[in-house]
């Protein structure tokens, strides 16, 4: 009996406050989860492309974000495998529900190798591909 009781007054109630909806936004519940959206460069072998830089801008504007900046350690770990950010929810108040165009700029040594294009939306949550090639391939 003790042992219900203790269950009862302790457990139960971190349970159910650890469903409950952490973020409502005008009635939209949203998870608490962090969203990163990424890209892949390879090459026609499937090999992994080492980039000397890359950037985002927003076509409307030209702002550049630059997430070799924001995140050095991830950032490092994900270029092994050719892997680059491409958007984050942190930056989700650049984008619009339906969609804004942004483009992805990576360059080798001097010269650009990678220009795509994108349109990135949110749901209110977090950001969202609406489309474009998140699986570049580089003939080199």
């Amino acid at each position: 009996m003790r042992n219900l009781t203790v269950f009862c007054l302790i457990i139960l109630p971190v349970l159910l406050f650890s469903c409950m909806p952490h973020d409502h936004k005008d009635g939209v519940i949203c998870t608490t989860e962090y969203r990163m959206l990424t890209v892949s460069v390879k090459d026609t072998m499937s090999q992994p492309v080492h980039l000397s830089s890359y950037y985002v801008k927003k076509t409307s504007t030209g702002e550049i974000m630059d997430f070799e900046k924001e995140d050095h350690y991830t950032d490092s770990i994900n270029r092994i495998q050719g892997i680059y950010f491409l958007f984050t929810d942190g930056k989700m108040g650049m984008t619009s529900k339906n969609g804004t165009e942004f483009e992805f700029h990576g360059m080798l040594d001097t010269s650009e190798i990678v220009n795509e294009h994108f349109i990135i939306g949110n749901d209110e949550c977090h950001v969202k591909i609406v489309s474009g090639n998140t699986a570049i391939i580089i003939s080199r």
